[in-house]
């Protein structure tokens, strides 16, 4: 048994979004190496200690920009699989949905990296946003 599809001619832009997701993640990097240059953690250290964190706004946000960082990493896969299957079937509403979801990654980032929330509360809105683009 074999089954056939159709690749729409569309899917560009399905592609296109993929494609902007690594952006994403690649613009993660100079934003947490900032943090992490500001507050003088060393390589291969991960995270300041959490004493560190409470000491220091620099440690504290460095942490925040790290962990924005790792859930992207979390999230990314299922992004791309999600992606890139729905827009077999539906590429300008997945790629729409894509764009959104990546736009909430960078907001989120933002927000929890903002010195003036408490305790990462800046990132709610990026959060709203990207799990909205994840329901395509």
């Amino acid at each position: 048994m074999s089954t056939q599809f159709t690749i729409p001619t569309e899917y560009g832009y399905v592609l296109l979004t993929a494609y902007l997701s690594s952006l994403v993640g690649y613009w993660h990097l100079p934003n947490t190496g900032r943090y992490r240059k500001a507050a003088r953690v060393p390589y291969p250290i991960a995270y300041a200690t959490p004493d560190q964190a409470k000491e220091s706004k620099a440690h504290y946000l460095f942490n925040c920009a790290q962990r924005s960082h790792a859930t992207f990493l979390e999230h990314q896969p299922q992004f791309l699989i999600t992606l890139l299957i729905s827009g077999l079937k539906f590429p300008l509403f997945s790629s729409a949905m894509g764009v959104m979801w990546c736009v909430g990654r960078v907001v989120y980032a933002r927000g929890y990296t903002d010195p003036n929330q408490v305790e990462g509360k800046g990132r709610g809105t990026g959060s709203r946003i990207f799990y909205l683009g994840t329901l395509g």
